[in-house]
């Protein structure tokens, strides 16, 4: 049965976690994947790669993570890209391996949430040993781009997006910073 890190399905880590102070957004809860500055594209774009978490099951009957559950969604994505159009024609464009990985959070009940003892925890991050928890330049930065999307609407666009299974990216302009989010498991991404 895989797990976290730390071996659990489930992240039952009672310390403290930094509570979330905007408005909520208005989408159904993802599971958010950050991942370097134009990976798969040629831009120098922030990316973060979400998965809506009603297409993962209960860690308990699966035996796998939500965030271990998504990457295997996006695997499954990159699988069909490089079916139609021929493996290695194209640069690798989903990060599905979790050295790929900046760092992980969510959106659950419309507050984002700085956890993923999955992917934060995993030895190769820069947040391993923090029980999960992204460290808290990460997780400011996390907290911006979501507060931008209540402030401008783009939740509501996100929220469109998933529910009509739309294969689209969302574009969010936070500071000085542009930041790409694409939606994955819902359509082929071709």
């Amino acid at each position: 049965m895989a797990g976290t890190p730390c071996g659990r399905l489930i992240c039952d880590y009672p310390g403290p976690r930094p509570k979330y102070q905007g408005e909520l957004l208005d989408i159904p809860n993802i599971l958010v994947f950050k991942v370097p500055k134009g990976f798969g594209s040629r831009g120098s774009q922030n990316r973060f790669q979400v998965v809506p978490s009603y297409l993962t099951k209960d860690p308990k009957l699966v035996g796998k993570t939500r965030h271990q559950q998504a990457i295997d969604i996006m695997d499954e994505s990159q699988s069909k890209f490089d079916r139609k159009h021929g493996e290695g024609t194209f640069q690798k464009s989903i990060a599905t391996d979790m050295k790929e990985f900046i760092n992980a959070g969510s959106v659950q009940g419309g507050e984002p949430k700085t956890q993923s003892c999955t992917v934060n925890n995993s030895e190769s991050n820069l947040n391993a040993g923090q029980e999960g928890r992204m460290e808290e330049k990460q997780r400011e930065e996390f907290m911006e781009v979501w507060a931008e999307m209540v402030k401008t609407g783009q939740d509501k666009m996100l929220r469109e997006t998933i529910e009509n299974k739309q294969p689209q990216s969302l574009t969010v302009y936070v500071k000085d910073q542009t930041w790409g989010i694409t939606v994955f498991g819902l359509h082929d991404y071709c």
